[in-house]
């Protein structure tokens, strides 16, 4: 049974060890009561406290909604996972006959990460600080690197590359003919009544919401002397890739719904949890979701995140039936170790 006094005690104790603006969390037990606590405040020059419903970016957690709306659309018949890009979105990658679907849920495309690549001779995604007024379709993030060579053969190896998930975004609205907003509001937020979940398709946040603060450059390359804080996003850069609002509770109600067998078939489910070797030994990753094993053995799986100000991790641990999504308002701060820490206090 969970202390929440302990377990309220030690998020506390982790915002000022790791001197964090805010600390957003959610523990569910093997009951699937869940117990969200928040510490610290909203913006970092106020003192307006957090709480665990405010509206956070939750980064690449997006990438496991994304992936659930592929395997929902393969559930209806609607796609194979051995399509290739090309037979769906003909002619926008050299490569495109060669990669599949599946291929680019499980990062083993080949394809180099845009986030990366120059664009007007700074990093792609320096311009979601630096360009709030551009627009940048899916289209001109592909063409990033639609020529390039591929830095491995399709299948043959892992390489982490945000790249997939723009054109799985690309694909799941050619497939429907609905926007990649529209999808996710209707097979998964709705349906799941997340109240303070939303796909944006604006640059600002919707109130209440944590303002993020970050140590980084903002080509993500490098610590930065001096902490800044970001508001606004040019979500139009991160889009499928990481563009996701949501907080820990609405996270873990939809992780909830996702291993219960709410949201996919058995099948599906357990072709998203077929994990093989990823590029650290204590990491692999399936279709959108990752197999983490700490250093006491014990394994989870799930999903981190990181977008400029914001880290989060969403972590199921099937051995106890229990699981935890942390969310903080700063970065680089190393929110999974947070997360352990907090799982083993």
């Amino acid at each position: 049974m969970i202390d929440r006094i302990l377990v309220e005690d030690t998020v506390h104790s982790l915002r000022e060890r790791y001197q964090l603006p805010g600390i957003s969390v959610c523990l569910t037990d093997s009951t699937g009561e869940d117990f969200p606590l928040a510490a610290g405040v909203l913006h970092i020059a106020s003192d307006t406290k957090l709480d665990p419903y405010d509206h956070l970016r939750v980064g690449s957690i997006t990438k496991i909604f994304i992936s659930t709306l592929i395997l929902k659309l393969k559930d209806a018949g609607i796609v194979s996972l051995e399509q290739t890009v090309d037979s769906l979105l003909p002619g926008i990658l050299k490569d495109g006959i060669h990669i599949t679907i599946r291929q680019l849920l499980q990062h083993r495309s080949g394809l180099k990460d845009y986030i990366w690549m120059d664009v007007a001779g700074t990093k792609c995604i320096q311009h979601a600080v630096n360009s709030l007024q551009d627009v940048f379709p899916p289209q001109s993030l592909i063409r990033l690197i639609a020529n390039h060579d591929l830095e491995f053969e399709p299948g043959t190896e892992f390489n982490y590359s945000n790249t997939g998930y723009i054109l799985l975004g690309m694909i799941a609205e050619k497939l429907s003919g609905k926007s990649i907003e529209y999808l996710l509001d209707q097979w998964i937020i709705q349906p799941l009544d997340l109240k303070r979940t939303y796909f944006p398709i604006t640059n600002d946040l919707r109130k209440p919401y944590a303002t993020g603060c970050s140590r980084a450059t903002p080509d993500l390359t490098d610590f930065s002397d001096e902490i800044s804080e970001i508001t606004d996003l040019n979500i139009s850069i991160i889009w499928t890739a990481g563009a996701l609002i949501s907080n820990p509770i609405e996270i873990q109600s939809f992780m909830k719904a996702l291993f219960n067998g709410q949201l996919l078939t058995e099948e599906s489910l357990t072709e998203m949890m077929s994990f093989l070797e990823a590029d650290d030994p204590k990491h692999s990753y399936g279709l959108g979701l990752q197999q983490y094993t700490f250093e006491d053995g014990r394994q989870a799986v799930g999903h981190q995140g990181g977008i400029h100000g914001y880290e989060s991790v969403t972590l199921y641990y099937p051995d106890c039936e229990m699981s935890l999504t942390v969310i903080v308002n700063q970065m680089p701060i190393g929110v999974v170790a947070i997360a352990d820490q907090l799982f083993r206090e």
